[in-house]
């Protein structure tokens, strides 16, 4: 049994090693989950508004998306790799290579995504992480991140390598929102994930 600890340490050399297998299996095209919450998320802000998409990867489809909506997008990834893809392929956004558990940009965004991104943290430092994207959260803004279900770790199998998941409970995820002075609009609690869009007015 792979050690759970071990599966978290690696998942960035994971993704930064098989960035052209992430690139073929995330694909280019919205998924219809993709969708359904990108237009819940985006019809809150306007267009030109500042949103950081904190895992953008390849920058396709997520961050594709939200720049052919007429957002200004700033993208972070843990991979060099596809940060250098995102930037070749999506110059009219701004991408990065950051650790969310030390971001550190200096602004505000109206809009924060952390889409399949933060579960491949463990628990303890999505704490530090969460506590950091919200840090960057203008007065009013809108916040949308994906996480597991139940609290705990989890390792899967990614190309025959293992692949780690970690997540609180939804009442701590609940809890750092609204101490950051956010209240949840709309989510979904199932046994194959959760999804959480929240919103601070001021």
């Amino acid at each position: 049994m792979t050690d759970p600890a071990r599966a978290a340490a690696a998942v960035v050399d994971l993704y930064d090693r098989r960035a052209d297998d992430w690139i073929v299996d995330r694909g280019v095209q919205l998924t219809a989950a993709d969708r359904l919450w990108l237009d819940r998320f985006t019809a809150k802000l306007a267009p030109g508004d500042p949103v950081l998409d904190v895992g953008s990867g390849s920058g396709r489809p997520m961050a594709a998306a939200l720049l052919e909506r007429g957002l200004d997008v700033t993208g972070v990834d843990s991979s060099a790799r596809l940060v250098a893809k995102a930037t070749q392929d999506l110059p009219s956004g701004r991408f990065l290579q950051a650790d969310m558990r030390a971001l550190d940009l200096g602004r505000t965004f109206a809009g924060i995504l952390a889409w399949h991104s933060l579960f491949h943290l463990k628990p303890e430092d999505q704490r530090i992480a969460l506590a950091r994207l919200l840090a960057h959260a203008a007065p009013r803004s809108v916040v949308m991140f994906s996480s597991g279900h139940r609290p705990g770790h989890a390792v899967g199998e990614w190309h025959g390598e293992p692949l780690y998941h970690g997540s609180l409970d939804a009442a701590e995820y609940d809890a750092i929102l609204a101490g950051a002075g956010f209240s949840v609009e709309q989510g979904v609690w199932a046994d194959d994930g959760s999804v959480w869009l929240a919103r601070r007015d001021g």
